[in-house]
């Protein structure tokens, strides 16, 4: 895994302050997460890309905050330790868009002071981006590895999830005349996010702030298609639309 500079200190940090929670927190029993779930999701996220060099405008920050939005869920059936658990999720911000989805599959040991689990699925994601007439798309498609700790803080249950993207990238840049360009290659992502429930106007809610490295993205600079490496950045709120 390559840290850029710009990135180093995010992604360090974000560790760090993760590792921190899961040594120091007193915790009790544990409670996994059971039965179904289904929830709306909005937020904002932040992705912070490589600037794209497009003529005549020249090189442009891609660097942006906006909206994001999806819906969440999982069913456990009763007497096993397996979960499955979908999402999908858009997200627009500034020249960027963002489209994903994904379906996992995540098993959960129950222990006296916290809860573990492991899984995996498929995954998908697609960023798209408009600067100067021209468009750049990077299609992220492949597998996803999780692994979860949960515990109880007080009484209020804490997640801290791990995330592991094993893709196919496929870039492909279009220029203002109609040109393009193609590449592809294999690529991974690295994710932390932080979780809790709470409740919003009598409402069931769950707070999730997320930061995930791209080791690559497609990006145009120079002329040519390549890759450069970006983070994502992300807090929203989870609104359930069906517990049981």
């Amino acid at each position: 895994m390559k840290l850029k500079p710009r990135f180093a200190g995010t992604v360090m940090a974000a560790l760090a302050v993760s590792m921190t929670l899961s040594v120091t927190l007193d915790v009790s029993r544990a409670l996994a997460v059971g039965g179904s779930e289904l929830n709306a999701n909005v937020g904002v996220w932040a992705p912070l890309l490589p600037d794209l060099e497009v003529p005549p405008a020249g090189s442009q920050s891609q660097d942006d905050v906006g909206v994001i939005v999806g819906l969440s869920g999982h069913h456990r059936f009763e007497g096993y330790r397996t979960n499955i658990e979908g999402s999908i999720f858009y997200g627009h911000a500034g020249d960027t868009s963002l489209f994903g989805f994904e379906g996992l599959l995540r098993d959960t040991w129950e222990f006296d002071i916290a809860d573990l689990s492991a899984g995996g699925g498929y995954s998908q994601m697609t960023f798209d981006q408009d600067v100067g007439g021209a468009n750049l798309e990077s299609a992220f498609r492949g597998a996803k590895v999780v692994a979860g700790w949960e515990s109880v803080f007080g009484n209020r249950p804490i997640w801290i999830d791990l995330g592991l993207g094993l893709y196919d990238l496929n870039g492909t840049f279009t220029s203002p005349t109609g040109s393009i360009q193609e590449m592809s290659e294999f690529t991974t992502t690295y994710s932390v996010a932080l979780k809790t429930d709470t409740s919003l106007w009598g409402v069931a809610a769950r707070p999730t702030l997320k930061l995930e490295y791209l080791s690559d993205i497609a990006t145009f600079q120079g002329g040519r298609l390549g890759t450069d490496d970006a983070v994502i950045l992300s807090a929203m709120i989870e609104l359930s639309l069906l517990n049981r």
